[in-house]
């Protein structure tokens, strides 16, 4: 039987305290941040509950510490 899903928004409380914006939630999302990948329906977002944030590096991210 496959895992249930829920939605970004209830994954995320259950991770986070506080939880981050859905404006954030939406951008991993998107950007693959999330695995495995969330599934849109609409205008939500559905995880899967045992779903982790892999973290993408950003190309054109530099710390400020390399910038001086």
């Amino acid at each position: 039987m496959s895992q249930k899903k829920i939605l970004l928004t209830e994954w995320a409380a259950r991770r986070y305290s506080p939880p981050p914006p859905l404006f954030t939630l939406r951008r991993w999302a998107r950007d693959g941040e999330i695995q495995p990948a969330p599934e849109k329906a609409g205008k939500f977002y559905y995880v899967l509950e045992n779903a982790e944030r892999v973290g993408v590096p950003r190309p054109d991210y530099q710390p400020m510490a390399s910038q001086l």
